[in-house]
């Protein structure tokens, strides 16, 4: 019962930084598409905002226990659907990237009236905000639909896996960062720390 009460508290959380990320999004889009909050190493993943959904399948999954065959293809299943929404996310971010240049690129002087294409513009960044939201949507409901395939300790097993995951991330960037200001850091003392039994 304890364990279940930390599962719902974790997947809780999880559903109030969903909303303070659409806060955040209204605020200052660009702010969450840099990652700025984010080690170096996990800005390396980013995606709109946060990570791959299919990416943090394929983390957590091979830390689980115990999983049956209709759990396993449940899982594959909306591995396969998170994919595929990833993959129409990016065609879509691409073309509204490539909008939002080629609003920015026009010559106010030739083409006239400045005020409206930086009105354009404004409007390619409230579609990013309207990115990071449906892609933290998506991230949201890849967990839940998770939560709900599997059973609470094996739910446990994969919010400690995909905790671990970003720790090993974080400490990466810091042991990274020492190394690049101490020359005497050396790469066999770094590796003690990212393999954890």
């Amino acid at each position: 019962m304890q364990l279940q009460i930390l599962v719902e508290g974790s997947l809780s959380h999880y559903s109030k930084l969903f909303k303070m990320k659409a806060d955040a999004a209204k605020a200052d889009v660009f702010y969450l598409f840099s990652g700025s909050w984010k080690a170096s190493v996990e800005r390396l993943f980013l995606w709109i905002g946060g990570s791959r959904p299919s990416q943090l399948l394929n983390i957590i999954v091979p830390q689980l226990e115990n999983l049956s065959d209709e759990q396993i293809t449940s899982i594959n299943n909306l591995r396969l659907s998170s994919q595929q929404v990833e993959d129409a996310f990016s065609l879509g971010l691409e073309k509204l990237q490539q909008s939002l240049v080629d609003n920015i690129l026009i010559d106010p002087l030739v083409e006239g009236n400045f005020g409206l294409q930086m009105a354009a513009a404004m409007d390619n960044a409230k579609a990013l905000a309207s990115f990071v939201n449906q892609a933290d949507h998506l991230r949201h409901q890849t967990l839940l639909y998770m939560s709900r395939i599997l059973t609470i300790g094996q739910t446990a097993q994969g919010l400690h896996a995909m905790g671990g995951y970003f720790h090993r991330l974080r400490t990466l960037s810091s042991s990274w960062a020492a190394r690049s200001c101490d020359p005497a850091f050396t790469t066999q003392s770094s590796n003690s720390v990212f393999f954890e039994p």
